[in-house]
């Protein structure tokens, strides 16, 4: 199995191999999460694996890349992603906006990419305890593959440097509505000389992708992979591609998170037109640097699909401002967005 290159081919492979694979190895995290002793955790996992299943199938993707490493490879990308919409739900669903509770929550993230890393109580700041092991077992699954990829070690420093960006952001924007734009852009006055020019609500939205991640565990599967190319992989990734994928996803989120006062990186922008450009910058970017990675075209459809996925999103689609708005963004990904686009909107609406 190769990484297809062309728009049909990746579908069918992601019909065929993708979603039947992410399927079997999600599954049985629902059982494990509906035998969580405590009601309120046991109601915030199986919400996440309900709600954002996609995740993984999308993130499931790269395991074509994986070859004979498949498998492996798909079960960590899905564990550790159940782990971050888990710890996002458990964020979302506070009561006491405490970031030492936050902190603590995605501590679970850092080890789960640290084998041999002790396990914690990641729960310590909050009354809900009983879990009946689950945090645990998703930090062991995901210690337990990442120790047998041959390149693992290549690329830890950098997997480890996204997740503390993923897991600061969780931090910072979850506190008390009066101190999140303070310590957002506290952080980046920080973190600004790591990364191209930026405003810091764009610093913040590329920190909450994990598509870097999960790139980098891909080519940890292959023995030859060398320090220089997993530095090119986590520089095209991020701040680019990851700013594309967590653009698109505060885009669908507009009208909802309006209604229910959240914070969205979007509403910071001047006004449309600067939002657009912007968002045609980074695709452009994320373009130049995909050409630098191993099997360029493949991240290349990366990037269309990530457009045409989030643009077919019925939040989209229901909404006449945002389906105007979203056409400008679909002709940036060319004729394999456009048939992206009407794959996932067929795929919607038959599931």
């Amino acid at each position: 199995m190769s990484a297809p290159t062309r728009p049909i081919p990746l579908l069918m492979n992601i019909y065929k191999e993708v979603i039947p694979t992410v399927h079997k190895y999600f599954d049985p995290w629902i059982e494990k999460a509906s035998l969580i002793p405590d009601p309120e955790l046991r109601a915030q996992a199986l919400d996440a694996l309900k709600k954002k299943k996609f995740h993984c199938e999308g993130g499931g993707v790269y395991g074509l890349v994986a070859k004979d490493r498949f498998d492996d490879l798909l079960q960590f990308i899905i564990a550790y992603q159940i782990a971050c919409d888990y710890l996002d739900n458990l964020c979302d669903q506070s009561p006491s906006f405490d970031p030492n509770d936050f902190r603590s929550l995605h501590q679970a993230l850092l080890d789960a990419l640290t084998p041999g890393a002790s396990l914690k109580n990641y729960y310590q700041y909050r009354k809900e305890q009983e879990d009946g092991g689950y945090l645990h077992e998703i930090v062991k699954t995901c210690q337990n593959i990442l120790s047998t990829f041959p390149s693992f070690d290549k690329v830890q420093a950098a997997m480890l440097e996204l997740s503390g960006y993923y897991g600061d952001l969780q931090v910072h924007k979850h506190v008390v509505k009066e101190e999140r734009i303070p310590r957002l852009e506290k952080w980046f006055a920080e973190h600004s000389h790591k990364v191209p020019t930026m405003t810091w609500f764009e610093f913040s939205a590329c920190a909450g992708s994990t598509l870097g991640i999960y790139t980098l565990a891909t080519y940890a599967t292959k023995a030859d992979l060398t320090t220089e190319t997993a530095e090119v992989i986590k520089e095209g990734y991020y701040p680019w591609m990851q700013g594309v994928h967590l653009l698109l996803d505060y885009f669908i989120d507009q009208e909802e998170d309006i209604a229910d006062d959240e914070l969205n990186f979007l509403f910071y922008y001047k006004n449309e037109e600067e939002m657009i450009e912007r968002f045609r910058f980074f695709v452009e970017k994320a373009e130049q640097f995909m050409s630098k990675l191993p099997d360029p075209k493949f991240h290349r459809m990366i990037i269309r699909g990530v457009i045409a996925i989030y643009i077919a999103d019925e939040k989209v689609q229901k909404d006449k401002e945002l389906k105007k708005k979203s056409k400008k963004m679909v002709q940036m990904g060319g004729l394999p967005a456009m048939l992206f686009l009407l794959n996932s909107w067929i795929y919607r609406r038959d599931r």
